[in-house]
C-alpha cells in the first residue's frame, strides 16, 4: 500500500528517450510550485540525478542556479523537496538536485539499516530509508524495466525517496488536522532527524 496510501498524486513528465534534462526538471518544479494551491502540492518528490557527484552542498556552483532557484522558491512556499542522492556508492558525494541545501537529500539503506553499497552519501545527506528489494510498479509493455505483472522488485535510491516522500506527506496533514498548522520543510526533516533510528556510516566521509 505505501506509506501514504491516501495521498494524491500529480505526475510531471521532466524525461524523454535520451534522459532528464536540467531545464526540464527545473520547469517542473516551477510547475509544481506555480499549481500548489490548484492541486494542493505539499511534496516533491525526484528520483533522478546528475552523474557528477558533489562532495558537499552545491548552492555556489554556476550549473546549479537553475535548480538552487527552483528549490528555494518552493521551500519558501512551504512545499518540500525531496531528491535521491544517488546510486554510483560514493561514500563521499551525493548527485545534483539533492546536493541543493534546501533539498532533503535521501540515501538508501538495506531492511537490517545498513547503508546500501550503491547508495551515494556525504557529510550533507539528510535522511536514509528503505531502498532495497522494494516492489515498485513499472509500465506493462517491453522496455528494460517493464513487467507484465505491472510490478518489479528493485533497488535503489530512487526507491528510498518515496518512503521519506510519504512520511512527509503524512506529518505534514497530521499537524495540519490536529492543531491547523502548517508545518515547514525544515520542521518536518528536524521531526525524521530527531525520532529516527540513527545510521552509522562506516565506510563513507
Amino acid at each position: 500500500r505505501g506509506i501514504a496510501p491516501d495521498s494524491s498524486l500529480v505526475a510531471i513528465r521532466v524525461c524523454d528517450d535520451f534522459g532528464c534534462p536540467d531545464n526540464a526538471i527545473i520547469s517542473g518544479i516551477d510547475w509544481c510550485i506555480a499549481n500548489s494551491a490548484k492541486y494542493n502540492i505539499s511534496v516533491i518528490t525526484m528520483s533522478l540525478g546528475s552523474f557528477l557527484p558533489f562532495k558537499g552542498y552545491c548552492d555556489d556552483e554556476s550549473s546549479e542556479s537553475g535548480f538552487k532557484l527552483a528549490i528555494d522558491t518552493a521551500v519558501s512556499k512551504d512545499i518540500s523537496v525531496i531528491a535521491a542522492t544517488g546510486n554510483f556508492g560514493s561514500t563521499n558525494g551525493i548527485s545534483s538536485p539533492a546536493c541543493i541545501k534546501n533539498a532533503t537529500a535521501i540515501g538508501s539503506v538495506s531492511k537490517s539499516d545498513e547503508i546500501s553499497p550503491f547508495s551515494n552519501r556525504n557529510s550533507v545527506t539528510d535522511l536514509f530509508a528503505p531502498g532495497e528489494d522494494i516492489i515498485s510498479t513499472v509500465p506493462n509493455g517491453f522496455c528494460f524495466l517493464c513487467d507484465s505483472t505491472g510490478f518489479l522488485k528493485l533497488n535503489g535510491t530512487s526507491m528510498a525517496t518515496p518512503h521519506v516522500t510519504g512520511a512527509f506527506a503524512l506529518l505534514r496533514q497530521f499537524e495540519r488536522l490536529r492543531e491547523n498548522i502548517i508545518l515547514r520543510p525544515g520542521q518536518i526533516q528536524d521531526v525524521l532527524n530527531s525520532t529516527g533510528k540513527q545510521i552509522e556510516d562506516r565506510f563513507g566521509s
